[in-house]
């Protein structure tokens, strides 16, 4: 069991805040944000703290962190507040609901979190920074990449490759054998054949190519992608 400070104020850190109390033996102590965004000075009963005090009230000897953010910019956010946690010398957990089905040997990293009814196979492996939402499927010998965000009920089938700083929205599913490049963005519902370029942006159920980057997709466009399916 470790003491651990969420980072984040918002729903994802709700979230995990349930999780952890009800599904860990981990204790949640407190949450942190970037002084100029704390709109609160406490969130479930817990002091919200400035991020530039942590070290000084929550010393990195005596907690580690968990980063609870989605994936915005490209899980870009998510990944600056987990390099920034490392580099104070926090540890970062991870979490894994007790409801997943995994395997012996699982092998992931650190700061992931990994939701209910998901099924990871043997011999998948997950890297660092990765949120995997309810319902998802990570076929056996397939690699997720660092700082990826998986929404509910994805499908990753088996020898997949998906390179770091991807998101893939609710029902998308990545066929066997292919790579998915780096910072790819495939819609809900999509249906991924083959191969990917780096920043690609998939929508609809054929998962066709929009003429975008991801680093510039709208976000209110991003956020509708990854929760709404393609009708």
């Amino acid at each position: 069991m470790s003491r651990v400070v969420l980072f984040g104020d918002r729903q994802v850190a709700d979230l995990a805040h349930f999780y952890l109390t009800h599904d860990s033996e981990h204790e949640i102590v407190a949450f942190t944000v970037d002084g100029s965004h704390i709109t609160a000075d406490a969130m479930r009963g817990l002091p919200i703290v400035p991020f530039e005090e942590i070290q000084t009230r929550f010393p990195p000897d005596d907690f580690d962190m968990f980063i609870a953010i989605g994936s915005a910019d490209m899980n870009g956010l998510r990944r600056s507040k987990y390099r920034a946690a490392k580099e104070r010398g926090y540890g970062l957990i991870s979490y894994v609901s007790s409801r997943a089905i995994t395997w012996p040997g699982l092998d992931i990293g650190d700061n992931c979190f990994v939701q209910d009814n998901t099924v990871i196979q043997p011999f998948a492996r997950i890297g660092h920074d990765v949120v995997v939402w309810s319902g998802c499927h990570i076929g056996h010998h397939s690699v997720v990449g660092d700082d990826c965000f998986l929404s509910p009920q994805v499908v990753v089938a088996s020898n997949v490759t998906v390179e770091p700083r991807c998101i893939l929205g609710a029902g998308a599913t990545v066929r066997d054998g292919i790579t998915l490049g780096r910072e790819s963005f495939v819609g809900a519902g999509s249906l991924i054949m083959k191969d990917t370029q780096p920043r690609q942006v998939f929508v609809g159920q054929r998962g066709d190519v929009l003429p975008w980057s991801s680093d510039r997709l709208p976000a209110a466009m991003l956020r509708s992608a990854i929760r709404q399916r393609e009708r």
